[in-house]
């Protein structure tokens, strides 16, 4: 799949997101130590795996519509065949549990059957993201095409994104899709 492809695919996941669910964005995050009551019990509520669970829908609404109905999309997905999924960081492998996976469960075999990873944050996305996105892009078991950092909240005027794809010398690039939020009173 060509980047110009997961990208169109990612954005319009994301517009959707925002226009269509638009009340979970509502609520501003509460600043440490100077939030209410009731902004601290919202803000606790809203778990993040219920933002990724609306994106993941979107992302495979569209890759519906691109007739890609060979990927499966999944949240918190955390094994690999039976065994958990692990992936080298730092020299070490550990175990992880991706927030949002495009892949073709049990295909391995195909060239092609880990497209995206995404790791999603109602803040901002910490460095582990990024290097945990990166290290299945890059591990041998893996190789995922695509990366996707998300921050749905940390900005109030847009969800912020990175999309990581290799380039043809095998160097991780990264480019922002940002989505404005609606603005609210």
């Amino acid at each position: 799949m060509e980047i110009e492809t997961i990208r169109n695919i990612i954005r319009k996941a994301l517009e959707e997101l925002v226009d269509k669910d638009d009340e979970i964005f509502k609520q501003k995050l509460p600043k440490l130590g100077k939030s209410t009551e009731k902004e601290r019990k919202l803000n606790r509520e809203l778990h993040e795996t219920a933002l990724n669970h609306r994106f993941a829908f979107y992302l495979e609404n569209g890759l519906i519509n691109k007739n890609l109905t060979t990927y499966n999309v999944d949240i918190e997905y955390n094994r690999n065949f039976s065994n958990p999924k692990s992936v080298k960081m730092e020299g070490i492998k550990i175990p992880v549990r991706p927030d949002i996976l495009i892949h073709k469960r049990m295909k391995t075999s195909e060239s092609d059957s880990h497209l995206l990873i995404i790791e999603a944050k109602k803040g901002k996305t910490s460095d582990h993201d990024i290097e945990k996105v990166k290290a299945f892009m890059n591990d041998t078991d893996y190789k995922y095409k695509y990366g996707l950092t998300v921050s749905y909240a940390f900005n109030q005027n847009q969800v912020e994104t990175i999309l990581y794809s290799k380039s043809k010398n095998n160097k991780i690039e990264k480019e922002k899709i940002n989505v404005k939020r609606k603005s609210y009173s």
